[in-house]
């Protein structure tokens, strides 16, 4: 009976519905398998996308593209004639980048940008409709914040895709794998871009990066990009990144490739601007010098406790503190060699004691101060953004609001972005506070003792329940219920009497 219910159910409906129910179903998982997806490195090469060679006389197909940044736009419509095809000029034109093979229809791009990323459908309109081709073209960027760095700068490398879907993921990996256990590296992502970001750059560091498309483990693309480090100070300078919320160092790398030099120095003007002052001197064949007065680095400028070789001068300032910032320069004797704008970024809570005992908290992300260019953005624990603000000379910080419900998140990062790459970002991690903790353990305490009360009820009645049937098995001769017959009860029993086999046990 079971068997038939299900073709019973079949045939109950009607053909045309059934049909038109497959067709619904199988037609969006069709066009989606038969979509070509292709990917391109912006501003390079060319893309070709195959058109129809074959077709009968009089059709009509429409080359039709969906950029994945705004609607849809209709190329140009080509109309079979004998054996190639003829534009329709009242479709329009192409546009300059593009170029239709006549006789094939296939469709080129040359040196497609970012912009062309999108979905390109050749459709037949006439004698009727239906899809011939479908492409979906992905547009990939790499860049980098300095494709020549110097020695001991900062360096970030971006990948964006025109489009990521859900089930797509960005990735960066060194091409060489010697490099994977490199310290002071971060990828962070954002939106449809990951970025890589490196602190204190060495010669080595300087190779080729690979980006990875990925879905479901399995590599669809790659594109390569690297940078070369220099190691040629002299003259030279740069622009570092640092947070002062956390256990973050400063590497003042100085150092000649030439001569000998009898003496050096380092020297800080904090911000806002100030008389140049010598935090660091050394002469040659002799200890270095550290000189803290005046300034708040106390016991945290660090040397390598060597002697002055002549060539090398480099010190360290750990931890950093948000008053660091400032223009560090490096003298041997009177030529200067790198100069460095340290910038410091810094995250504080407001009321200090909110995590614990307030229902709303404020993050507040403070640069020390801008270079022009300079904007920061507030991320949430799934990665999406939730605050931005360009900065000024006289706006230099962004606040979030943070509702008591939002504190299960966890982790908050602050963003600096410089030209539109991100050099530095700090997290935030914000503990749920004590009052959250005691409601949810409430909360935990009431469900667990409804459940022991619930387990322990099932448990009483089957207790019962076993005992009566315990008792039953016992007794055989007990009551077995009521018969009623009209408005007459009679009951029946047996008694030592009226059984003659235990009477006779009796006697």
């Amino acid at each position: 009976m079971y068997k038939m219910r299900p073709r019973f159910l079949c045939n109950s409906l009607p053909a045309g519905l059934m049909l038109g129910f497959f067709v619904f179903l199988l037609r969006p998982v069709s066009t989606q398998k038969n979509r070509t997806r292709m990917y391109f490195l912006d501003n390079r090469g060319s893309i070709v996308l195959n058109g129809t060679a074959n077709a009968e006389k009089d059709t009509v197909v429409v080359w039709e593209w969906k950029p994945h940044s705004w609607k849809e736009i209709r190329i140009s419509a080509f109309r079979r004639t004998g054996n190639s095809w003829t534009k329709d000029n009242a479709a329009g034109n192409l546009y300059p980048e593009m170029e239709v093979n006549p006789s094939t229809l296939d469709l080129t791009i040359d040196k497609p940008t970012f912009k062309w990323a999108g979905i390109f459908t050749l459709n037949q309109t006439e004698p009727r409709k239906q899809i011939l081709k479908q492409y979906e073209i992905f547009g990939m960027k790499v860049e980098a914040s300095s494709w020549r760095a110097r020695l001991g700068s900062d360096v970030t490398l971006s990948c964006t895709i025109s489009r990521l879907s859900d089930t797509v993921s960005l990735h960066w990996r060194p091409m060489d794998s010697s490099q994977t256990n490199r310290g002071n590296t971060d990828q962070i992502r954002l939106n449809n871009a990951v970025y890589l970001m490196f602190q204190r750059v060495t010669v080595q560091d300087g190779n080729l990066y690979v980006c990875e498309v990925r879905e479901n483990g399995n590599i669809l693309h790659t594109s390569n990009a690297g940078f070369t480090v220099y190691n040629d100070l002299y003259g030279w300078g740069y622009t570092l990144y640092r947070s002062s919320t956390g256990h973050s160092e400063l590497h003042l790398d100085c150092s000649s490739n030439g001569r000998n030099y009898s003496r050096a120095e380092w020297t800080w003007s904090p911000y806002p601007l100030q008389q140049r002052k010598v935090i660091a001197s050394a002469e040659r064949s002799q200890p270095i010098i550290i000189n803290v007065n005046g300034t708040n680095f106390v016991n945290r400028l660090v040397t390598s406790g060597k002697l002055f070789d002549g060539k090398d001068f480099n010190v360290r300032i750990v931890p950093v503190v948000f008053q660091d910032a400032g223009v560090y320069a490096c003298y041997l004797e009177y030529n200067r060699f790198p100069i460095v704008d340290l910038i410091t970024v810094k995250v504080i809570a407001e009321p200090s004691d909110a995590v614990t005992e307030g229902d709303t908290v404020t993050l507040t992300c403070s640069v020390s101060h801008d270079i022009g260019s300079m904007r920061l953005v507030w991320i949430n624990g799934d990665g999406k953004r939730v605050g931005e603000k360009t900065l000024t000379r006289k706006e230099k910080s962004l606040s979030l609001v943070i509702q008591k419900a939002e504190r299960g998140r966890g982790n908050w990062r602050c963003v600096l972005f410089d030209d539109d790459l991100p050099r530095l970002f700090v997290p935030y991690y914000l503990e749920p506070s004590v009052r959250d903790i005691s409601s949810f353990t409430d909360i935990r305490i009431i469900i667990v003792l409804c459940y022991v009360v619930i387990e322990l009820a099932f448990a009483l009645g089957l207790i019962c329940y076993s005992w009566r049937m315990n008792r039953s098995c016992r007794n055989p001769r007990e009551v077995k219920g009521n018969v009623t017959n009209n408005s007459n009860d009679a009951v029946v029993m047996q008694t030592m009497n009226s059984d003659p086999d235990l009477r006779d046990q009796n006697e």
